[in-house]
């Protein structure tokens, strides 16, 4: 056998009834070329060494959370919405064409909304509430299970940094268990997305944990109509829609930060890959802005 031949192709030098289709039999996976035939192997490895690479935001947002994932009580949240540039006010418009981290040393000429339409909030529901659906028995993988809460938060300026957010059963009108509750945001990373028609922002909070809405695995998704109370008691008249994905647990992702830092084998960027992965499918499946 010769060294081509260990590479898994043939040139018509080397055999020449293999590169006549009239003494051979036409195989879907042969992919002719001029004079050369290339097998396609039964297992293709992700690199000529082996393994794949690590994607650049991928390793990114894992060295972002990296850093914060030790702190008490921290919450770790990505926001679907748009990133608005503050002089134009539209979406921002870089010159990219592919999902690009914006660096948070240069985000000051732009703003997140994570406010989106009544059209677009209706159809991650519907979405999602298909998902709850096609995962019951007997669907072999995880489960998405749904719980609807019927609750008002309503925010105060609490002392120091941060926001005291007051939940209120809708039902009672009393201020649920565990319902009072100071969030602080610590740090956030900007996403732009330009193949879907929204962006996405990952946050650092730390807050207590509260309610659930679609639970599926490592992760919640949570979907919200907020009315705004800008006095902390009167409601507006406007009503903000919103979809957050959160991890149920930043627990399991801080031991396995642990393990990386004892050399062990681990499952990190595995996670965050599917973080993300769950903030793409579903970005790609909304709804364009009215």
């Amino acid at each position: 056998m010769t060294s081509n031949e260990k590479l898994g192709y043939h040139s018509q030098n080397e055999d020449n009834t293999r590169s006549d289709p009239s003494t051979s039999n036409t195989d879907d996976s042969v992919v002719h070329h001029e004079s050369t035939r290339y097998y396609l192997p039964k297992i293709l490895e992700p690199s000529i060494f082996g393994f794949q690479p690590t994607s650049d935001i991928t390793k990114v947002v894992g060295d972002f959370l990296y850093n914060h994932i030790g702190k008490e009580n921290v919450e770790i949240e990505a926001k679907l919405g748009i990133l608005v540039n503050k002089n134009m006010q539209t979406r921002v418009n870089l010159p990219v064409i592919s999902e690009t981290v914006i660096s948070p040393y240069d985000d000051g000429w732009f703003t997140f909304q994570s406010n989106m339409t009544t059209a677009q909030h209706r159809n991650f529901n519907n979405l999602l509430n298909e998902r709850v659906i096609q995962t019951k028995p007997p669907y072999k993988g995880g489960s998405v299970e749904y719980k609807h809460l019927y609750e008002t938060d309503r925010f105060y300026s609490g002392t120091g940094a941060g926001k005291v957010r007051v939940t209120i059963d809708q039902k009672t009108n009393k201020i649920i268990d565990g319902g009072i509750i100071k969030k602080t945001n610590v740090a956030h990373l900007n996403i732009y997305s330009p193949n879907t028609h929204l962006d996405y922002r990952i946050s650092i909070n730390i807050e207590k944990p509260n309610r659930l809405s679609y639970i599926h695995q490592l992760f919640k998704i949570d979907l919200t109509q907020k009315q705004k109370l800008p006095d902390g008691t009167q409601p507006s008249p406007d009503l903000t829609h919103e979809l957050e994905v959160e991890f149920l647990n930043p627990r399991i992702l801080l031991e396995e930060r642990l393990k990386i830092e004892k050399q062990q084998s681990n499952r990190y960027l595995d996670i965050i890959e599917v973080f993300l992965n769950n903030i793409r499918v579903l970005a790609k499946r909304s709804l364009p802005p009215q």
